[in-house]
């Protein structure tokens, strides 16, 4: 029906500018008007609904999700398997 296929186009609408990180008033027009878009995303947001619909696909409640990307971790070389020396955890070379 219209309103599964305009919820689909509105979460995949939101799914873009949240992956890419652009502009709400980038989106590509044929997700449709932008700023419908970003007024949509807002009153969901406000109403729980995003928590909502990941709560029910993960099957339990989401609490607070957290997401780390490998940007933010630096490993020391040791643990890329890069040849070298021991050096302890608990300390650090210089100081």
């Amino acid at each position: 029906g219209g309103v599964a296929k305009d919820n689909r186009l509105f979460i995949n609408a939101a799914a873009w500018q949240t992956r890419t990180g652009a502009p709400w008033r980038d989106i590509p027009p044929e997700f449709g008007n932008w700023n419908s878009i970003h007024k949509r995303f807002c009153r969901w947001r406000d109403k729980g609904i995003g928590k909502r619909l990941a709560d029910a696909a993960i099957g339990e409640p989401a609490g607070d999700i957290r997401m780390i990307d490998s940007t933010y971790i630096k490993a020391h070389a040791d643990a890329c398997g890069a040849c070298g020396g021991t050096q302890d955890i608990s300390r650090t070379k210089g100081g």
